[in-house]
């Protein structure tokens, strides 16, 4: 769940978590770069919101989002729908840039007019938000660095360097983590057994499993079950 901070009656801004998460409402949407980056995914296209970096999300548009970093934070303008200007923005999904001086300063009426001459944006070509829900989708397939390459549409040396750039970690090292964020919540969520849960999630079994589990969380997946 995103973090909050009203403004008013207008824009709001909010941190996401580090969860690819998705969201549908029935009305538009801007997303604008204020801090950190949060990679974001619209019915299969997908870029870092950074600052200055603006997202344009039309209603009923299924979209994925994931925070990188706890320091990003975002400024989130809902618009509804049915009014000719507003609907015309939001024809097609873009992704803008503006300098982040204007993400910050401008009110919500001159962020809007903005818009229609801003520039598009492409920032960094790994969009994270797409890998992860693409891994998470199916967290036992056999990732080699080559098939997450090919996902992510990437040669296998920028893959390594983009996925260092975006969270320290190597290929490797972030499907792990992956990997046990899933099982985790299969552990929270469900009634499967460690084995079961272990095969799901990638792992060559519940022992492998568990070693993995207790050097990220430092307790098994037992005793992590069995938490009040």
């Amino acid at each position: 769940m995103s973090i909050e901070f009203h403004h008013g009656a207008g824009s709001v801004e909010r941190c996401y978590p580090p969860d690819c998460l998705s969201d549908t409402h029935d009305h538009h949407q801007l997303l604008v770069g204020l801090d950190g980056r949060v990679d974001v995914e619209v019915e299969g296209r997908g870029a870092a919101v950074v600052p200055g970096g603006v997202c344009v999300i039309p209603a009923a548009a299924t979209h994925y989002y994931l925070g990188l970093g706890i320091d990003n934070r975002c400024r989130v303008l809902d618009l509804p729908v049915g009014q000719d200007a507003i609907d015309a923005l939001f024809e097609r999904i873009r992704f803008l840039c503006l300098s982040p001086e204007e993400a910050r300063g401008l009110d919500d009426d001159a962020l809007l007019a903005r818009l229609g001459g801003a520039p598009p944006w492409y920032g960094p070509r790994l969009n994270m938000a797409r890998l992860t829900r693409l891994v998470q989708d199916d967290p036992a397939a056999p990732w080699s660095l080559a098939r997450l390459a090919e996902a992510a549409r990437l040669s296998e040396r920028q893959l390594r360097r983009s996925i260092f750039e975006a969270t320290s970690q190597s290929p490797w090292q972030w499907l792990q983590g992956q990997r046990l964020a899933r099982a985790e919540r299969l552990l929270i969520t469900g009634d499967a057994t460690i084995t079961e849960i272990a095969l799901a999630c990638g792992f060559a079994d519940g022992a492998q499993f568990s070693r993995h589990f207790r050097r990220w969380r430092g307790m098994t997946p037992s005793d992590f079950r069995r938490r009040p």
